[in-house]
């Protein structure tokens, strides 16, 4: 635990960063201003106690120290109170405080210097008491704190001498007294400083860590369900993290020959390869706003409308899948065997979520799901097989082959088209946007752009494989 004291200056205690250090002070300085606050107000209730403590009848300077409490030190006290609700007091604070002490201590002592009184052990508490205010309650830093505590004794002193009186107190065993208060008032003042600048520190090395946590979570769940999952007390809420959707559209892409080329490669090379690839595929998905679900073994899985919905779901999707077929066009498996892609895409109801306790992970459920996946499996390579439903909805906009019957395990004959290309020929492709943004809107917008002749298509997938 050596590495915060090591970031400190060992006197000063201020911190060796000069950013670091302005951000303390912001910070120390909204952390105790209600103290600030509260310690004038009690600096105003002395004075005012005791300036009735006195017997008028035994003190032929009552008056005066009625106008001296009443007239003088109060209202110090309180146009120090009233800076505190200033915008600019943050920057003077600490010397504002120092010259409100020393003010009160010149108040304090006015009293005998102008009634000619000698001078009394009364005096010398009252010294004491704003010593103890000082160092520990007004929170000044212990370097201010010091300085306040030297001008007081200082001042003392200075009155003592000239104004020395008859008999009273002996200054010497006054110094005494004020110089021991004032020790332990600024060593406490230190104390409670690197306390704070330690404290500070810690929770600075806590927010750095919590952002890893939550930049790690956030490459695993959505933010939304994070959110939730921050939230909720798993001991008085048993309820799962899932919730339907009306309407989302889902993308499976497995990689063609993966079985033949893990029996002839070496598991690193394959899997360098499978990263490659999959890299590439969460830059789609990220380019057109589609959620990320999970990938096993070589099928890469996606969604759009999940978790928060979105009208342009299909187009979303449809044109990650064309990228997808494009821009894995010329890669290899380390065997230099042309690493091809069948791809399925299907649109309807899903459960999305997190469920079970441990090992979360945001995933979907629903027939479109597995129908998604089944087109996927009985897709031809290089061609992604899409629903009935899916032409339905975008065959105003994308090319698609004659419908035809598939088998689908589990759901029988099916019909099924090929998604081919985009209608609309005199856009830019996604690909070719400099625009990486993740927003929904964003993707919206970038979906309704992003159309494009086939050699567009292919000119901008090789860009994006070579920057990759």
């Amino acid at each position: 635990m050596r590495r915060p004291a090591a970031e400190l200056r060992r006197v000063s205690l201020r911190f060796l960063d000069r950013g670091v250090e302005h951000r303390f002070q912001e910070q120390y300085f909204r952390d105790n201003l209600p103290y600030i606050r509260a310690a004038h107000v009690v600096g105003i209730l002395a004075w005012a106690f005791f300036g009735l403590y006195t017997d008028p009848g035994t003190d032929v300077g009552y008056g005066l120290q009625l106008l001296l409490h009443y007239g003088v030190g109060i209202p110090v006290i309180a146009a120090s109170l009233a800076l505190t609700y200033t915008r600019w007091y943050v920057r003077i604070w600490q010397p504002a405080i120092v010259a409100m002490v020393v003010a009160n201590s010149v108040v304090s002592q006015m009293h005998r210097i102008l009634t000619g009184h000698s001078p009394q052990w009364g005096g010398v508490a009252s010294l004491m008491m704003i010593l103890v205010v000082t160092c520990v309650f007004l929170r000044l830093q212990y370097m201010y704190a010091a300085s306040a505590a030297a001008l007081v004794i200082g001042y003392y002193n200075l009155t003592m001498i000239l104004f020395p009186g008859h008999g009273g107190v002996d200054l010497v065993q006054a110094d005494v007294y004020l110089v021991a208060f004032a020790v332990i008032g600024t060593g406490a003042a230190y104390a409670l400083e690197r306390f704070a600048r330690l404290l500070f520190i810690r929770e600075r090395e806590l927010d750095r860590e919590r952002e890893r946590g939550d930049r790690l979570l956030r490459n695993v769940l959505p933010e939304a369900i994070i959110g939730r999952l921050k939230v909720r007390d798993p001991r008085i809420d048993a309820r799962h993290l899932a919730q339907g959707y009306a309407d989302v559209t889902v993308l499976f892409a497995d990689l063609v020959g993966f079985t033949e080329q893990a029996s002839i490669s070496s598991a690193a090379e394959l899997v360098t390869a499978l990263d490659d690839v999959f890299t590439r595929f969460d830059r789609l998905a990220d380019r057109f706003g589609l959620e990320k679900i999970k990938t096993v073994g070589d099928a890469y899985m996606a969604a759009a409308g999940v978790p928060d919905p979105r009208p342009d779901h299909l187009e979303a999707a449809a044109e990650m899948a064309l990228e997808v077929r494009e821009c894995i066009s010329g890669l290899r498996w380390p065997s230099r065997a042309s690493i091809g892609v069948r791809i399925g895409v299907a649109c309807g109801p899903v459960m999305a979520g997190v469920i079970g306790r441990r090992k979360f992970a945001y995933d979907i459920w629903g027939d479109t799901v597995n129908t998604a996946s089944r087109l996927q499996t009985n897709a031809a390579p290089g061609t992604i097989q899409a629903s009935e439903t899916v032409y339905e909805r975008l065959s105003d906009q994308y090319r698609f082959s004659e419908p035809y019957v598939v088998e689908l395990k589990g759901k029988g004959p099916t019909t099924a088209r090929i998604l081919q290309e985009r209608l609309a020929a005199e856009l830019p492709t996604a690909c070719q946007r400099e625009d990486v943004g993740g927003s929904t809107g964003q993707a919206s917008q970038r979906v309704e752009a992003s159309v494009g002749r086939p050699t567009q298509r292919r000119q901008a997938s090789s860009t994006l494989r070579g920057g990759a």
